[in-house]
């Protein structure tokens, strides 16, 4: 009974994150400005990977390699924000970061009276 439970929440949990994956890259492909682009490439990549990590971990069983996908994980966590703080900051310097009449850093506000 509980063999049969373990592979429904894993093939579930394989399903939703690669289908969140799937679409953190269709995301990436459509959106029209870098800082849009980055958020689709980092929120919904890392619960992807997560979601994936948790279904094959649940799949395996073994200790080992539950150890392994935790690590892959914690190195997502990591890197994702890292790596979109350093290109939103490349972007931002270069001019092109946001679409035309977006306020890119939050400083020029104005308000209209």
């Amino acid at each position: 009974m509980t063999a049969g439970w373990v592979d429904v929440v894993s093939g579930i949990a394989l399903v939703l994150g690669a289908l969140l994956s799937a679409l953190a890259g269709i995301a990436v492909l459509r959106f029209p400005d870098t800082m849009s682009r980055i958020h689709a490439a980092t929120k919904p990549q890392v619960l992807g990977i997560m979601l994936l990590m948790l279904g094959v971990g649940l799949r395996v069983g073994s200790w080992a390699v539950v150890g392994l996908l935790v690590l892959v994980v914690v190195l997502q966590f990591v890197t994702a924000p890292v790596s979109a703080h350093l290109v939103v900051r490349a972007a931002h310097r270069r001019g092109d970061g946001a679409r035309e009449g977006s306020d890119q850093d939050g400083s020029t506000t104005s308000i209209q009276r």
